[in-house]
């Protein structure tokens, strides 16, 4: 029995898959895009020598590495239907860039994280300039076992109370795919400037970087 509905759940979760793809084939090239140039970024940079990086740029490159793997199953989560646990993986990663963006500005505080110093949430919104309270705010409803957070993948059937699982809401993975542009984009035009010395004499990154982070920016601002 549990495999008959392991197999019901699997093809609900291809269908969902699927209705992503067609509605959002824009906001999709995107993601994939944005994670070449990231992809690229890294390739770049790992062929400096890390232990000759002040410690802030050694802090960015490692937290964004970690902001992209964050991205990445929020995006597979969201895809597949589960948009309460991509918005708890965004808030996660928007938390990481705002001590990324932090770090980078701030050597003797980047010395100390890795001695093990943390900077909690709080801090970070107070001292990152355009970080948002009400977006943190929104996003944190995902982490916690608020209302919001488990309406998101329950509705109400004939009276009773239904749960969902891998099934299709083009508003809720509309929100998902604007904050993951947001976190992705930001992001990677920080890392341009922090690493604007390694990065812009490589032709091919440059390139990408030119043909991706622009257009995104736009979408952006004009969409969201």
């Amino acid at each position: 029995m549990l495999c008959e509905r392991l197999s019901i759940l699997g093809k609900d979760e291809v269908r969902t898959v699927g209705k992503s793809k067609k509605d959002f084939k824009k906001e999709l090239s995107f993601v994939r895009e944005g994670s070449e140039v990231f992809l690229r970024t890294f390739e770049v940079l790992s062929t400096e020598k890390v232990q000759e990086f002040t410690y802030s740029k050694d802090a960015t490159y490692r937290i964004s590495y970690r902001i992209f793997r964050i991205l990445r199953c929020a995006m597979n989560s969201s895809l597949e239907g589960y948009y309460d646990v991509g918005m708890a993986l965004l808030r996660i990663a928007y938390e990481n860039h705002l001590l990324m963006r932090y770090l980078s500005e701030n050597e003797n505080e980047a010395k100390l994280w890795f001695r093990g110093k943390r900077f909690s949430s709080t801090f970070l919104r107070k001292n990152v300039s355009y970080a948002s309270n009400s977006l943190y705010q929104e996003m944190s409803e995902f982490i916690h076992s608020s209302f919001k957070s488990t309406f998101a993948f329950t509705e109400i059937e004939k009276g009773k109370t239904k749960a969902t699982l891998g099934e299709y809401n083009k508003e809720q993975f509309k929100n998902v795919q604007s904050l993951m542009l947001m976190t992705m984009a930001t992001t990677i035009i920080w890392l341009s400037l922090t690493f604007a010395q390694e990065l812009v004499k490589n032709e091919k990154w440059h390139s990408m970087f030119r043909e991706t982070v622009p257009k995104m920016w736009k979408y952006l601002k004009e969409k969201i």
